[in-house]
């Protein structure tokens, strides 16, 4: 509304350069607005043009191209990321066909099922592995996966045939009492389901009681 003229300044050609650097709300129908002036603005051009500089040398490109530039290695790092999450999964699904044989008969109804850890595999590539050895296996099957995907990291996961559903079991309520063992908790769908945990001291622990009680699940299934 007005610019101060007096108090702060005699005359208006002492303020030289005026740029306006943020503004935010504070209240209700209020708003601040921060500036710089004076030597403080001449200090402030100073800075940002010599990291305007700095990013121009690092892109080798002209200022007016720095933003294409970035636009670019955005570009190429979605597209980077991508690829190693298409490994990675590629890496689960081949390390699940090495334990596909290590399923586990049991009950009456000839029930197979697995409980592997394996390693440092992420979360969504363990989904895959899942989900890869459960479409593998004969119905009725049960998969349970876990993995320390990083340091005080526990990732698990269960996937339930149709038939293991028809017996009463859900994988969301399955893993969340699996998942209590490693410090953390999770659900999900009754033939799907991932959990999360903190310690990973605890994850063969919790893979243990997934197969015992699987195994007694199952005996018990007439």
């Amino acid at each position: 509304m007005e610019l101060c003229g007096g108090t702060h300044v005699t005359n208006t050609s002492e303020i030289r350069g005026f740029k306006i650097i943020s503004e935010q709300g504070i209240a209700s129908g209020i708003r601040r607005i921060e500036a710089v002036a004076g030597e403080a603005f001449i200090q402030y051009v100073h800075e940002r043009d010599t990291h305007l500089r700095n990013l121009c040398s690092m892109l080798k490109v002209r200022a007016e191209d720095v933003a294409t530039r970035v636009d670019n290695i955005l570009d190429e790092l979605r597209i980077s990321r991508n690829e190693v999450l298409i490994l990675r999964n590629k890496m689960a699904i081949m390390k699940a066909s090495t334990v596909k044989d290590n399923a586990i008969n049991v009950g009456t109804s000839n029930i197979r099922f697995i409980v592997e850890s394996m390693d440092d595999i992420d979360s969504d590539s363990l989904k895959s592995a899942a989900e890869y050895l459960i479409d593998s296996l004969q119905d009725p099957a049960a998969v349970v996966l876990g993995s320390c995907p990083g340091e005080g990291k526990v990732s698990l996961v269960a996937a339930f045939s149709p038939g293991v559903i028809g017996m009463g079991l859900q994988a969301g309520k399955f893993i969340g009492s699996i998942a209590k063992i490693c410090g953390g908790g999770g659900g999900g769908r009754p033939n799907f389901a991932q959990a999360g945990g903190k310690k990973p001291e605890n994850l063969l622990d919790a893979l243990q009681k997934a197969r015992s009680d699987l195994i007694t699940a199952f005996t018990d299934t007439k």
